[in-house]
């Protein structure tokens, strides 16, 4: 991927005004304000924010950004990235915004907005996540975006995006196309150890290009039948055995490998992954 040359600017602060600003930084404002009904005025003032009451407000009306409302919610919003990035697929620059707005149903959960705005303040994409994490794939490459998708509850699973054309790409086939949770703090019969499982960049099928794996434990906080039925307790050498985070039933090593697939650009299933633990051996 090409890299951009650097470009300084140098401003005599002597005799400066609006028509001597070098043309990049003029260009770059009247993007920005071509349209102030789509565009995200506040861009121009990056990095500071220098209201951000109005700053939070104007982020929700000019991307209609539903927000579920609930008392003294705006005594606990707050931005908590603002960021220039870049993307794998593109050497543009984007803004990278994060919006927490603390609390709200467990509908709305996270209560959270990540998003992704090109420099004439349009909007790419919103995300809601619980959380995110830039990361390298690719040696001397852009990050990937990735993030993790979560319920109130505790269950959830991997995206990871890439820029294509002017669109925001999910290139992971786990959490949407194979229904493979990744994330597990539900304790219903089962968690993770860690509850987000660990990513692993490796060249796994040796084929010059990096793949991806998540990898932990299955920890099983019941018992199960031979017919699927699961149980909290049951009585051994006439002792009664409780099973629960701290006193599980057992603990499964997993490996979940995803295989960059250079034809599409996305990171597939190594296999078909099916519940393979032996509970009942």
């Amino acid at each position: 991927m090409k890299t951009l040359p650097i470009l300084t600017i140098l401003i005599s602060v002597y005799g400066c005004n609006n028509n001597q600003i070098p043309n990049s930084i003029n260009s770059l404002k009247a993007k920005i304000t071509l349209n102030n009904d789509s565009a995200f005025r506040h861009l121009q003032d990056y990095p500071k924010i220098k209201d951000s009451t109005k700053f939070i407000s104007d982020l929700i009306q000019t991307f209609k950004l539903e927000i579920d409302q609930v008392q003294d919610q705006n005594l606990n919003a707050k931005i908590t990235a603002y960021n220039k990035v870049k993307l794998y697929g593109s050497d543009l620059d984007y803004f990278f915004i994060e919006y927490d707005y603390a609390t709200g149903s467990g509908a709305a959960f996270p209560w959270k907005y990540q998003l992704i705005i090109s420099t004439e303040g349009k909007l790419v994409k919103a995300l809601s996540a619980f959380h995110f994490k830039f990361i390298t794939i690719f040696k001397n490459e852009n990050p990937f975006l990735m993030i993790v998708s979560a319920s109130s509850k505790g269950n959830g699973g991997h995206e990871i995006y890439k820029i294509r054309g002017d669109t925001l790409e999910n290139v992971y086939e786990g959490y949407y196309n194979c229904n493979l949770r990744t994330y597990d703090a539900h304790e219903d019969n089962m968690i993770y150890e860690p509850n987000e499982l660990t990513l692993k960049i490796q060249d796994y099928n040796k084929d010059g290009f990096n793949d991806i794996s998540f990898n932990g434990k299955i920890v099983f906080i019941q018992g199960r039948t031979n017919n699927g039925i699961w149980y909290d307790e049951e009585t051994i050498n006439g002792k009664l055995i409780k099973y629960s985070v701290d006193h599980p039933f057992k603990k499964f090593q997993v490996e979940y490998v995803f295989l960059y697939d250079r034809l599409s650009g996305h990171f597939k299933a190594k296999e078909i992954y099916t519940d393979k633990f032996g509970l009942n051996d």
